[in-house]
């Protein structure tokens, strides 16, 4: 049935459907011969206006779930014209967005589109000081882009784009547009340039965008609900717009003719709010480029495509005023004449958003107060409404089918949705009072101007106040006409029904801290953050900066030694397999970077890059880079190094005892293959079984599991199954070897964990850092004395070509955990 919505007209007339059921049957829970006629037909149509919009919503994720298919014919091959990548600039702060250009750039020499693509930085910055760093910022890159910087940044954004169609539009066929905060691969620009080369009537593609990883408990919600619903609600929505698509203001390859024909857009006739220059203008240019016969399209899949969300509350709401008053701006056009239908709907599911808010609490305040009587039949048009909110959630879950075979992986799915949940569900009333306020505020006329996303939220006290005072009016508005019908019982009843509703705006400044507060931590980032230094005292390994074990090989002398020989093998054995010294390095699981530093000594020409999930060991690491003069030639990324990255791929991957932390062993090749660069090698250090663990006794797994459960271990592999899971995705093995003998598995230390780690297991201590460390130190020592265990260098070759393997669904279900 779901396969016959595949389009807007057959959709909307199942949402209509579904609303009439649900509107039949709350008129059937109604008192209507208690109910004034007037305030029964205001509820009805409140109720039947919301319930559309929400069974819309439902229904397009309930298409995503449909089988993908492609979006434009690519059979006929044609090749892309020349391609400009421009990244829009208005204060942001440019270091960050300066290493996404420089890999970005990488990518491009990578996938052979340097000669093709050129990259402009489009500044409309302002102030000497925001100048002059971004310039700074910018300086290594001098030969590879254009910098221009508008001294009178009229028009903001869509003048600042219009400025550069004006002086080069004309040289180049397409263009990606970008803003600061935006993340693009090479690879994903390419699939997306062959797909416009191949339709010569398509104007925009927009491709989906995933949001990267979060530091405070707010952007960490909206990621969250982002990678749970987000994937199945864009490939229904593109499959519903077909031709007929939207543009979200960047992150999409626009061909520059089609999009010159739309430009500039004309202001709107009177004064902001309503009049003026269009603030949500994405929206308008996609619908006029289809009015002009021009095709544009939605790219359901967000691979290498990325941007950060709203860090805090204050930031996100002073977007979100914005595009307010931009889309109710749009009441304006959307009867626009010629416009494609589809076109219309987009514009009006934008109105929608907004307008939902106030109508909600409309809603709320009528039925509250008790001026409309109902019976206990209420409660299934409310559980209609119920499964309306939830169906894109579900359906988020349910288009990851193979995560949800696996117990471990449907846990953390389970988790995820019940995390999105209870948090989405505290912050909706604090959204529908505050829109509700933006709603009232540019309906009275106050316009909120255009303010630079690049400028920082100024810093003022009592947030929440508002939301306070809105939940005492609205117990006042339910619970005064109640006291004054019926008494004092039926006025408390009122209120307890809308407490779902006032609490979290009652508890609006501490819901606000919370949500602004740093996320928490993993369990993995947390152990290595309160551990590391504990490693680097205890360790012995002095200037090599290992928290990896020691080889004590012949000729090795020292402790300090012994901790840098395996850097002295990986080097060995990567100048082998690549006869010649790798020009990128990235190392997966750095530490405080000892083996990065050891390398970059060796291969002075070469880049290194080190991917850590602890802020503790990216401090330490770029600490010691500095103290080394490194700072340039090693960076440090804070991050889970199986989450999908826009860095340029490397000649050389390692993973020196890291590789474990991954949820098993496919996840971490799959996320080593997206590192790797064609032909290039992954070196493997770390604890692997002997043996198949369904080959071990039970006493054997019983000690395996203390080992992963002490050091925080997603898996621990077996080398037979590593190495045939590793030639399926197209690895081959050049080398392997046991390095168990150079062990030291006699120390004072590791007599004294025979002692301490089973007693700290039997009082359940394993969740402390400091005993977890001694459960699985005595866990692992004891498998390596009863061989069990072999320490394992492995050498693999990747694949020759590039793979553009899609992100595993179980690892998707560890990133949104």
């Amino acid at each position: 049935m779901i396969a016959r919505l595949t389009s807007p007209i057959r959709l909307l007339l199942a949402a209509c459907g579904v609303t009439a059921l649900l509107t039949w049957l709350l008129t059937r829970g109604l008192s209507l011969d208690a109910t004034h006629p007037a305030l029964a037909l205001l509820v009805l149509g409140l109720f039947a206006v919301t319930t559309l919009m929400l069974a819309a919503s439902a229904l397009t994720a309930l298409v995503g779930l449909l089988p993908r298919r492609k979006t434009s014919d690519t059979s006929t091959p044609s090749t892309p014209g020349r391609c400009a990548v421009l990244w829009l600039v208005c204060g942001e702060p440019p270091e960050a967005m300066a290493a996404r250009v420089a890999d970005f750039l990488a990518g491009l020499d990578v996938t052979g589109q340097a000669d093709s693509c050129e990259v402009f930085i489009l500044s409309d910055t302002q102030g000497d000081e925001a100048l002059a760093r971004e310039h700074v910022a910018l300086s290594g890159l001098s030969r590879r882009i254009q910098y221009r910087n508008r001294a009178n940044p009229v028009g903001r954004k869509p003048g600042n784009l219009q400025d550069w169609i004006n002086c080069h539009g004309a040289r180049y066929e397409t263009f990606l547009i970008l803003d600061a905060d935006s993340g693009f691969s090479a690879v994903r620009l390419a699939e997306m340039r062959a797909q416009m080369a191949s339709n010569p009537r398509l104007a925009l593609l927009q491709a989906a965008i995933r949001l990267r990883p979060a530091q405070s408990r707010f952007g960490q919600m909206q990621r969250l609900s982002s990678r749970l619903s987000g994937p199945v609600f864009a490939r229904g929505l593109s499959r519903l717009s077909g031709d007929a698509g939207n543009f979200w203001g960047h992150n999409a390859l626009i061909r520059v003719r089609a999009f010159a024909e739309v430009s500039p857009l004309p202001e709107l006739r009177g004064r902001a709010p309503f009049g003026g220059p269009i603030l949500s203008h994405d929206f308008i240019e996609a619908a006029f480029l289809r009015r002009r016969g021009w095709q544009v399209e939605i790219c359901p899949d967000g691979r290498g495509s990325f941007e950060d969300a709203p860090e805090t509350l204050a930031s996100h709401l002073r977007r979100d005023r914005r595009w307010a008053q931009g889309n109710l701006q749009h009441l304006r056009l959307i009867a626009a004449p010629g416009l494609h239908l589809t076109s219309r709907l987009h514009l009006a599911a934008g109105i929608m958003s907004y307008l939902m808010a106030p109508l909600w609490l409309m809603m709320v305040l009528v039925i509250g107060s008790g001026a409309v009587h109902a019976s206990a039949g209420v409660l299934w048009p409310l559980l209609g409404v119920l499964v309306l909110l939830l169906a894109p959630k579900i359906a988020g879950v349910l288009s990851q089918p193979s995560a949800l075979r696996r117990p471990a992986r449907r846990r953390v799915m389970l988790r995820a949705l019940w995390s999105e949940l209870c948090l989405t569900t505290v912050f909706a009333p604090i959204g529908m009072f505050r829109r509700s306020g933006f709603v009232a505020s540019i309906l009275a006329g106050r316009n909120s101007g255009w303010v630079p996303s690049g400028q920082p939220v100024a810093a003022r006290g009592g947030h929440g106040r508002a939301e306070v005072m809105g939940g005492l009016a609205i117990i006042l508005a339910v619970a005064v006409p109640q006291w004054g019908i019926a008494g004092t019982a039926p006025a408390a009843l009122a209120a307890v029904l809308v407490l779902p509703v006032i609490l979290p705006l009652l508890l609006a400044p501490l819901l606000w801290q919370w949500f602004d507060a740093p996320r928490v931590q993993g369990a993995v980032a947390r152990y290595y953050d309160q551990s590391t230094r504990r490693f680097l005292a205890l360790g012995g390994s002095g200037a090599a900066l290992a928290i990896h074990r020691q080889l004590w090989a012949d000729g090795v002398g020292t402790p300090a030694q012994a901790a840098a020989h395996i850097n002295d093998l990986i080097a060995e054995a990567t100048e082998a397999a690549l006869s010649r010294a790798p020009a990128r390095v990235a190392d997966l699981g750095c530490g405080v970077g000892g083996t990065v530093f050891h390398l970059a000594h060796r291969w002075r020409d070469a880049q290194l890059l080190g991917i850590t999930i602890s802020a503790e060991q990216v401090r330490l690491a770029r600490m010691y880079a500095e103290g080394q003069s490194l700072s340039q030639q090693c960076q440090f990324l804070q991050s889970d190094f199986t989450l999908p990255m826009t860095l340029p791929r490397s000649d050389l991957v390692i993973a020196v005892e890291s590789h474990v932390h991954a949820p098993d062993a496919r996840v971490f090749l799959q996320a080593a293959l997206r590192h790797l660069a064609p032909g290039g090698v992954l070196v493997l250090v770390d604890d692997m079984l002997a043996q198949s663990e369904n080959a071990l006794s039970k006493g054997q797994q019983r000690r395996v599991a203390q080992f992963r459960r002490g050091w925080r271990l997603g898996h621990v592999p077996d080398r037979a199954g590593l190495v045939a899971q590793a030639q399926e995705l197209g690895f081959a093995q050049v080398a392997m070897h046991d390095l168990t003998p150079l062990l030291r598995l006699d120390r004072w230390r590791d007599h004294a964990l025979r002692l301490a780690g089973p007693v700290a297991d039997r009082l359940g201590l394993a969740g402390v850092p400091l005993f977890g460390n001694m459960i699985g130190g005595n866990a692992l020592t004891e498998s390596y004395r009863t061989g069990v265990m072999r320490y394992t260098f492995l050498v693999l070759r990747g694949p020759d070509a590039v793979q553009t393997t899609p992100l595993l669904p179980h690892s998707t279900t560890q990133a949104v955990a």
